[in-house]
């Protein structure tokens, strides 16, 4: 085999190598310390159940590198969905329900308020500010709650 060759080999294999150690590294640094509080049931899935909210963790899957976090309040109408980064703030996602009957996903900044730059131009913003005005109390006890069980 020509030098050339094995040099090529030799690369290939080592950055399919770093991807490896990447993907592993993300998962079981980055992600499995929220299993810690959110137990794996027979499912295979993370899920806890509290009194008043639903929480669950879903790892990365190969090749990906994104999982996330998620709390639900008893009514299914707002979530918190929570996107991890390794050295950087989380990204913060919002699902709730309208008054007519529409579920709204966003994302917000990190003091929990609609992200404009963030979000599609063609969102109904002064209405999704109006729910989030409107629930921000049960918003902020449900993040805080996320917070302390995540380690946020």
């Amino acid at each position: 085999m020509k030098k050339r060759t094995k040099i090529l080999l030799s690369l290939l294999f080592g950055v399919i190598l770093l991807f490896h150690l990447a993907w592993a590294g993300n998962y079981f640094l980055n992600y499995r310390p929220y299993t810690k509080t959110v137990p794996m049931h027979e499912s295979g899935e993370y899920f806890l159940m509290t009194d008043n909210y639903d929480l669950s963790v879903v790892m990365p899957s190969y090749p990906t590198f994104t999982g996330n976090l998620a709390i639900t309040n008893k009514n299914d109408d707002l979530s918190f969905i929570i996107w991890p980064s390794i050295g950087a703030t989380p990204e913060i996602g919002l699902q709730i329900l309208g008054p007519d009957g529409v579920t709204y996903s966003v994302i917000l900044d990190q003091s929990l308020n609609y992200d404009s730059e963030k979000n599609p131009a063609d969102m109904p913003k002064e209405q999704i500010n109006q729910l989030i005005i409107d629930r921000r109390t049960e918003m902020d006890e449900m993040y805080d709650y996320a917070k302390k069980s995540w380690n946020l």
